[in-house]
C-alpha cells in the first residue's frame, strides 16, 4: 500500500518537491541461517559437546520449516575435518551432541552449522563458524601468557570512511575512521587533520579505536592526518561530484536524510531505498536539486536489524549507501534468575525464567539453557544469539567483541554501533551486491540421493526402463525398502532416515550380486560443501589479544577444588585390543563372515583347537584314537592347545609329535572387506541421539566424586501462557562460580540472550 509522507520542513532556500515512501511486502526469501548454542565454549579432550541449533528464515528471523536436514562439521586450525555428521532438524530446531575426541590437539576449532538453503553454492559468500578452544585440562590460568598489549605499538593502519561512501567537493561530509595496531587489535589515538598544513579537525578514538569527524571537503585542497607520535598519514581523494548521503537525525521513530548534490547541478530525479535482510521495505522518490530533506518512519521496518538505505541516481546507479541499526529494543527479555546466589556442594537448586516482548507482554518462547563452571567460558570469542544474527552475519570482517553493542548496561552503545556501521559496515557501492540473495545457489540435500548401475554390459539391457528394489538398513539392522526409478535414480527420504538413526544408513541392491554385479554411488553433500567451504572467507568474533592463543599452550593441569582436592575428569581402564564395530549392523555382518569363513573348533574329547593352524590339526578317526563327540565355539582371546601329529612307525595309529598353546584370534576382517563380501553400500544417515546426563536425588548420596563441569543442559524449554519456566538442578563438587546462559526464540522473528551467575561452596555436610 502506497503511503504520502510530507517533508515536514523546507529549507529557506531549496525547493523541496513532495516524495512519497512505498512500503513494499518483499518475497519470501528461502535462505536460512543456522544459529549455533553450545553448552559452554571451551572444552576438554574426551567430553560430550552438547549442541542447539536454530534455522531461521534469514529475511524474518522466524523459525524456518524449509530445510529437514543439519550438516555439522568441526575443523581443526590446519582446516582439517575431525567431525562430519547429519542431524535430523524439526520445525527449526535440532539438538544433539558431537563427541571431543580424547585424541584432539589442544588448540581452537571451528564449527560450521548449515543446511540446504543456508550454505550457497559459491565461494564469494562468507561462512561464520563457531569458535570453540579443546584443552587437555583447564587450569586456573587458562590463556597461558598473556600478551603486553598496554605499550605503544606503532600503527599499522588508519583507515577512514566516508558516510555514503565517498567525499565530494563541496559537500560537507561526515568522516569515520578505525585504527588497528600491529597486531591487528583495535588502538586508541589522538592526533589531527591538516589542510594544506593547517590545522582543521581533531581527531580522538571514541571506542576500539574508532572515531569521526565533520569536513568540508575540497578537491584542490592538500589533506594529511599527523597522529600524537608525529607519524604522517595521507587522507583519501576528493571526488570532483556525485551525489551525497547523510544520516542527520536518528529517532525511535524516523529517520532524517539529506541527500546532497554540487551547487549548480542539474535537477535530476532520485530513488532513497531501504531494504532490510534483502527485502526492500520502503522506497522514496523524489527531485533532488542542491539538497533534498527525506523522513523515513522506522515503522516501516518490523524487525530488529541493519537496515540498508542505498541512494540512486536518475539513470538508476547506486551513487551512495548507509547503513543503520533499528528497533533495537524489538526483542524478546529473558529474565533468569537461581533461587540462590550461593550454594553448597551437591545442593538442589531451581531456576526460574520469564520472558515478555518489548511491551512487557509475556511471550512463549522456545529457549535452551546451559549451567557450566565459569572457567569454561571463551572469552576471547565473545558472541550470542543477538550479536550473531543482528551483527556478525550482517556486515563482513571480524568484528572485535560484538556482544559489547547488545549490553544495555553499556552507555552509549547504540552511537557507537552506528559508528561501527559507518567504519566496518562500510563500502563504495559495487555494482553486484556479492553474494546477494538473488545468487543463492542450492546444491546441498536434504534427503540421501544415489544411483545403482549394473557392473555387466550384457546385463544392463535387462533392466532398463525397469525399476529396482533396493534394501535399506540402520546401524541397528532395521530395514527398509526403496525403488529405483527407470534410471537407476534413488531416494531415501528424511522420515526414513528418522526411522533408521544412529550413524550410517546401508543399501543393498536385491540384483543378483554374481549374475548383475550391481553397484551404488551416492551423491556426495558433504564433499561438495567441503570443496566450497576451502576457498570461502571465514569470519568470527574476537576480543583482547591478551586472550588469544597465537601458539596453543597446553593445559594440563587436574581441576583443583578451594580444599585441594583434585578433581579426575576421567578414568580410562585400558585392557586388551579387541574388534570395534561402530554399530549392530557390522557386528552382524562380521557374525555372518566368521560363520562362512571360519571352520576352527574345539573338540570336547581331545580338547585340542581344530582348524585353526593347518599343520597343527589333530585327526578325528580311529587311527587317532578320538572319538571327537563334540564341537564348542572357542572364545576370542582364550587360551587353547594345538597339536601336530604323525604316523606311528607300525602306521597304524597317530601320536603328537608337538603340541604348544596359542591365543584364540578371530579373523580379522576391516568393514570395508565386509561390506564387499555382502554387496553392501554405506553413506551417512542421521547421528545418534543422546541424552545429557541429570543425577536424581538417589545418585546425589553416591561416594563417587561428582566432576561435572555442566550441571545442566536443557536445549528444549518451552514457557507456559505467562511467558515462565521453572527447571531444577543439582549441582556437583566443584565449587567455584557457575554461570547460566540462556538463549532463544519465540519463533516468528524475536530473538534474545541472558545469563545469571551463582556461587558453589564446599558444603559443611
Amino acid at each position: 500500500m502506497n503511503k504520502m509522507i510530507r517533508i515536514l520542513k523546507r529549507f529557506p532556500v531549496l525547493l523541496l518537491s513532495v516524495i512519497s515512501v512505498l512500503s513494499v511486502n518483499g518475497q519470501n526469501i528461502s535462505e536460512e541461517l543456522a544459529y549455533l548454542q553450545l553448552d559452554k565454549s571451551i572444552y576438554e579432550t574426551g567430553e560430550d559437546l552438547w549442541f542447539k541449533t536454530y534455522v531461521f528464515d534469514r529475511s524474518t528471523l522466524a523459525l524456518s520449516g524449509e530445510s529437514r536436514t543439519l550438516f555439522v562439521e568441526m575443523i581443526d586450525r590446519k582446516d582439517s575435518l575431525v567431525w562430519q555428521e547429519k542431524y535430523p532438524i524439526e520445525s527449526g530446531i535440532i539438538d544433539g551432541h558431537i563427541y571431543v575426541d580424547k585424541n584432539l590437539e589442544p588448540g581452537d576449532y571451528r564449527i560450521h552449522a548449515y543446511t540446504k538453503s543456508s550454505f550457497s553454492g559459491d565461494t564469494v559468500s562468507p561462512y561464520y563458524p563457531k569458535v570453540i578452544r579443546v584443552v587437555k585440562n583447564i587450569t586456573n590460568d587458562r590463556y597461558g601468557t598473556k600478551v603486553d598489549t598496554a605499550k605503544n605499538v606503532k600503527v599499522l593502519r588508519l583507515s577512514f570512511f566516508p558516510e555514503g561512501g565517498s567525499m565530494i567537493d563541496g559537500i560537507t561530509a561526515k568522516v569515520a575512521f578505525k585504527v588497528l595496531d600491529a597486531n591487528g587489535m583495535p588502538t586508541e589515538v589522538k592526533g589531527e587533520l591538516r589542510e594544506n598544513g593547517k590545522r582543521i579537525a581533531l581527531l580522538e578514538s571514541l571506542h576500539d579505536g574508532m572515531g569521526m569527524f565533520m569536513l568540508l571537503p575540497h578537491r584542490a585542497s592538500r589533506y594529511t592526518v599527523v597522529l600524537g607520535d608525529s607519524t604522517e598519514y595521507s587522507f583519501p581523494e576528493v571526488e570532483p561530484s556525485g551525489l551525497s548521503l547523510h544520516l542527520h537525525k536518528q529517532t525511535d521513530d524516523f529517520l532524517e536524510f539529506y541527500l546532497s548534490q554540487q551547487k549548480g547541478g542539474v535537477p535530476q530525479k532520485i530513488r532513497l531505498e531501504g531494504k532490510m535482510r534483502g527485502v526492500v521495505y520502503c522506497m522514496a522518490e523524489g527531485t533532488l536539486n542542491e539538497i533534498l530533506k527525506v523522513k523515513i518512519p522506522v515503522k516501516e521496518f518490523p524487525l530488529q536489524g541493519i537496515a540498508e538505505f542505498t541512494l540512486y541516481n536518475e539513470a538508476k546507479q547506486p551513487m551512495a549507501e548507509r547503513l543503520v541499526f533499528l528497533n533495537p529494543g524489538r526483542k524478546l527479555n529473558i529474565e533468569i534468575k537461581t533461587d540462590k546466589k550461593r550454594y553448597g556442594t551437591r545442593e538442589n537448586g531451581k531456576i526460574a525464567v520469564c520472558v515478555s516482548d518489548e511491551n512487557g507482554n509475556p511471550v512463549r518462547a522456545h529457549l535452551g539453557l546451559s549451567l557450566f563452571d565459569a572457567s569454561y567460558i571463551n572469552e576471547s570469542v565473545p558472541e550470542n544469539m543477538l550479536s550473531y544474527c543482528m551483527l556478525s552475519t550482517e556486515i563482513k570482517g571480524n568484528i572485535h567483541n560484538p556482544v559489547y553493542y547488545f549490553n544495555e548496561e553499556n552507555k552509549g552503545r547504540l552511537l557507537l554501533l552506528d559508528l561501527l556501521l559507518l567504519t566496518q559496515g562500510w563500502r563504495r557501492y559495487v555494482w553486484k551486491r556479492e553474494g546477494s540473495l538473488s545468487n543463492l545457489h542450492t546444491f546441498l540435500s536434504d534427503e540421501i540421493t544415489g544411483r545403482q548401475i549394473v557392473g555387466k554390459k550384457r546385463k544392463q539391457k535387462e533392466i532398463i526402463n525397469v525399476r529396482q528394489l533396493l534394501q535399506v538398513s540402520g546401524p541397528n539392522a532395521a530395514s527398509q525398502f526403496v525403488m529405483t526409478d527407470s534410471f537407476g535414480q534413488f531416494t531415501i527420504l528424511p522420515e526414513q532416515m528418522m526411522a533408521l538413526r544412529g550413524g550410517y544408513v546401508y543399501v543393498k541392491p536385491m540384483l543378483d550380486k554374481d549374475e548383475y554385479k550391481p553397484k551404488i554411488f551416492f551423491d556426495s553433500d558433504f564433499a561438495q560443501a567441503d570443496s566450497l567451504r576451502s576457498y570461502c572467507k571465514f569470519y568470527q568474533p574476537y576480543k583482547d589479544i591478551a586472550l588469544l592463543h597465537t601458539d596453543m599452550l597446553p593445559m594440563n593441569n587436574p581441576v583443583m577444588s578451594q580444599d585441594s582436592s583434585i578433581l579426575l575428569s576421567e578414568v580410562t581402564v585400558t585392557g586388551i585390543k579387541s574388534r570395534v564395530f561402530r554399530d549392530k549392523m557390522m557386528g552382524r555382518l562380521d557374525s555372518l563372515a566368521q560363520m562362512r569363513t571360519n571352520s576352527a573348533y574345539l573338540c570336547t574329547s581331545c580338547n585340542y583347537l581344530i582348524n585353526y593352524e593347518l599343520d597343527y590339526n589333530a585327526h578325528h578317526n580311529q587311527l587317532g584314537r578320538c572319538p571327537a563327540k563334540g564341537r564348542e565355539q572357542p572364545v576370542n582371546g582364550e587360551k587353547y592347545e594345538i597339536a601336530k601329529f604323525k604316523y606311528a612307525q607300525d602306521g597304524t595309529h597317530f601320536i603328537v609329535e608337538d603340541r604348544r598353546t596359542v591365543i584364540y584370534q578371530l579373523p580379522m576382517y576391516t568393514e570395508e572387506e565386509l561390506l564387499r563380501m555382502n554387496n553392501i553400500f554405506r553413506t551417512k544417515g542421521y547421528y545418534s541421539k543422546r541424552e545429557f546426563y541429570q543425577p536424581n536425588e538417589v545418585d546425589m548420596q553416591s561416594s563417587i566424586p561428582d566432576a561435572r563441569n555442566v550441571l545442566l543442559w536443557v536445549p528444549d524449554i518451552i514457557t507456559d501462557e505467562q511467558g515462565c519456566a521453572e527447571i531444577n538442578f543439582f549441582c556437583s563438587d566443584i565449587n567455584t562460580g557457575f554461570i547460566g546462559v540462556i538463549e532463544g526464540t519465540d519463533g516468528t522473528g524475536n530473538i534474545g540472550s541472558s545469563h545469571c551467575k551463582f556461587r558453589v561452596m564446599k558444603s559443611d555436610k
